[in-house]
């Protein structure tokens, strides 16, 4: 064991190394929840962009569905209507309108399946929003702690120091 007048040195070193110690895990936990932060900012952007390009890879995909169903109207028409056929009433007519009707079938398809990604990708914009918004408390509350932690060793380095000095007088 150590001689009386090491001990108080040994107190007081003892309780700086651990309170140094606390801070220091307090500071890298703070900033590890900042990085995770920032991070999941990013994250949250690139899905904003994603969105926004669904958006408009959808619309470009409408046009073409469009193309494609006056495509395969137009040249119904044009066969009908050279082989003299009245293309307003009947079978000619139910022909059109049921190519007409396979393509707002599709339209309405491509329309929900780009509504649907749109939406998972909002969501993620939401999730990574919450996200960086629980690391960023994280970071706060990591210092908080930190104080608190080296308050702690701090207050009982000093109670055991004092009760040291305690002893040597009294004993």
């Amino acid at each position: 064991m150590c001689g009386p007048a090491l001990a108080p040195a040994l107190i007081v070193a003892s309780t700086a190394m651990a309170a140094a110690g606390q801070w220091q895990g307090a500071v890298y936990a703070s900033r590890t929840a900042r990085y995770r932060a920032q991070v999941a900012e990013q994250n949250k952007q690139l899905e904003r962009e994603g969105a926004i390009d669904a958006i408009r890879q959808g619309q470009d995909q409408q046009r073409q569905l469009g193309r494609d169903i006056a495509s395969r109207v137009g040249p119904q028409t044009a066969r009908m209507a050279a082989n003299n056929v009245d293309i307003t009433t009947g079978s000619a007519a139910r022909v059109i309108e049921g190519t007409q009707l396979i393509g707002r079938e599709d339209m309405a398809a491509l329309n929900e399946n780009i509504r649907r990604q749109v939406k998972s990708q909002q969501i993620n914009v939401w999730n990574y929003e919450s996200e960086k918004r629980s690391a960023a408390a994280e970071a706060k509350q990591s210092k908080t702690a930190g104080m608190f932690a080296v308050g702690t060793t701090l207050l009982g380095g000093a109670t055991q120091y004092a009760g040291f000095k305690a002893k040597l007088r009294n004993g």
